[in-house]
């Protein structure tokens, strides 16, 4: 669904959850103003029984000019009703009659049907995002108005524990546009404004009954309902206890459970184990150190019931201890480390031998973008990879939009440059950012580029010759060239170069079947 597709309906009403959080109040505000651009006296409303209170959104609404209502009636049914941060008919939505229903929000849908207009991303870390990136496929670019660069910016910083649980690289691109654009006084007020004393009572009181496993190294922590920043203070302070590797914080919400994730462990990147433990469940993400997640009540309780049986008088933080903790058990349990280059890698000369097929795949000569010795960071659907510009760097492009490193002498003997443009494909087109500190991003040649702009078409070599395995566990290889790990899943492939059996690396299953073929 495209923003312009609401644009035909007068009567409007926005709605988000019935108790606002920032993100909430930010995407409403959005969406508002999106509908003043165009001269539509829509309305930003929410209902159930309490009003805003929290001193950090009531200086928000004050300080941004939001114009929400508390409301508990319509007096009319309007025409078009737009919920944001939430779906219609969920429990925490206050229901609300209207001739045509649409949705925009960034969980995994919960109700059995969604409405045709709909615009869910649920990989996303914020609904603050999904209206950004809406806008700018509508020509509006939200960072050259400070209050509204402000709010988007607030409802992503809040609802990622202060941006330390960023999930998508679409939420890295609105933090770096808009953490120069914003208004830096207010955004200072909000930030100091988000604690009660309340709430450090709950941070100690999760703290005092935490679950510790010694094999794994990882602690569970249940806390009563918060803000997700509390749930980021919680865990911060469990990962800095001795003999806690990994970390999980969680609290009960009424649509189901938020989670911060944190790990101080090379072998295990906090957004991976999000991602594992919420599979199937709901979504998580973020960072290597620190990241986040959300598990959907019905979806957990339904699990519970599958697993052990009626879940007691829906006891749903129950479910979650006892889903989480088996699922830290199995991670930690059923997973191979390889060190790719080391003398102990796994002997793959028995294993199938494959060739890589000759489809076009992209390339750019590093040097082209950037000097010598420059320092960059390749964002990709998969995350952040830094990597140092030198003379003979070649940045790869996969079927899927991947991006990996070659050297010079290896890509010319691999691969045939054609010098045609090539087009990525993929759900995110790679950015390459240069690693300045952001008040520096509005220097000259600072600003991220992308690789569209410089990737040129190659075709690979038929002498390009693999050894490769299906894998039957998960598969952690680390290789010389990045600071993290390449993951495999049962599924996927552990695989070597005939010239070089040291050299291990996964490739993905669907990219192993698009991209080699067996001899």
């Amino acid at each position: 669904m495209l923003l312009r597709d609401l644009l035909k309906f007068e009567d409007i009403i926005i709605q988000c959850h019935d108790n606002p959080d920032a993100d909430a109040v930010a995407s409403g505000y959005a969406l508002w103003r999106y509908f003043q651009n165009y001269g539509k006296q829509a309305r930003f409303i929410y209902g159930g029984k309490n009003a805003i209170e929290k001193t950090n959104l009531v200086l928000m609404v004050e300080k941004i000019g939001v114009p929400i209502e508390h409301v508990q009636s319509l007096d009319r049914e309007p025409e078009l009703l737009v919920t944001v941060d939430c779906q219609y008919g969920e429990r925490n939505v206050q229901r609300f009659s209207a001739k045509n229903i649409a949705v925009i929000d960034h969980h995994v849908p919960r109700i059995d049907k969604l409405p045709e207009l709909r615009e869910v991303r649920d990989n996303y870390g914020s609904c603050a995002t999904v209206l950004w990136d809406m806008l700018r496929g509508e020509g509006i670019p939200a960072g050259e108005d400070p209050l509204l660069a402000t709010a988007l910016y607030y409802g992503l910083y809040m609802d990622t524990s202060k941006l330390q649980e960023v999930r998508h690289p679409k939420d890295r691109d609105m933090r770096d546009e808009l953490e120069t654009k914003l208004d830096q006084s207010i955004m200072m007020i909000l930030q100091n404004s988000n604690l009660s004393q309340e709430e450090l009572k709950i941070a100690g009181k999760a703290m005092s009954g935490i679950r510790y496993e010694d094999r794994g190294h990882f602690a569970l922590a249940q806390a009563q309902r918060c803000d997700p920043n509390i749930l980021g203070i919680i865990s911060d302070a469990l990962i800095e206890v001795d003999g806690v590797g990994t970390c999980i914080a969680y609290c009960v919400l009424e649509d189901g459970v938020k989670l911060s994730v944190r790990s101080c462990e090379r072998e295990t990147r906090a957004n991976e184990l999000a991602d594992f433990v919420t599979q199937g469940l709901g979504s998580g993400g973020g960072h290597r150190n620190k990241s986040g997640g959300f598990l959907a009540r019905e979806l957990l309780e339904a699990e519970y019931n599958r697993r052990f049986g009626p879940l007691p008088d829906g006891n749903i933080g129950l479910a979650a201890n006892q889903i989480l903790h088996e699922r830290l058990t199995e991670y930690f349990r059923d997973q191979d480390y390889y060190y790719s280059g080391q003398e102990d890698v796994p002997d793959l000369s028995e294993e199938p031998v494959y060739v890589k097929r000759r489809l076009p795949i992209g390339y750019v000569r590093a040097k082209d973008m950037y000097p010598v010795g420059t320092r960059v960071t390749v964002r990709m659907l998969e995350g952040d990879i830094p990597f140092v510009v030198r003379d003979d760097t070649y940045f790869m492009i996969g079927l899927e939009g991947e991006v990996y490193k070659n050297d010079e002498a290896y890509f010319l003997s691999h691969n045939d440059p054609t010098g045609e443009p090539y087009r990525i494909s993929g759900e995110y087109a790679p950015t390459i950012h240069m690693a300045v500190s952001p008040m520096e991003l509005e220097e000259e040649g600072a600003a991220p580029r992308a690789l569209q702009d410089y990737a040129k078409t190659c075709i690979p070599k038929g002498s390009s010759k693999i050894h490769a395995r299906k894998l039957t566990r998960r598969t952690k290889v680390f290789v010389p060239w990045s600071e993290s790990y390449m993951l495999g899943k049962p599924g996927d492939y552990l695989a070597a170069r005939l010239e070089n059996p040291k050299d291990i690396y996964i490739i993905a299953k669907d990219i192993m079947g698009k991209s080699y073929e067996r001899i």
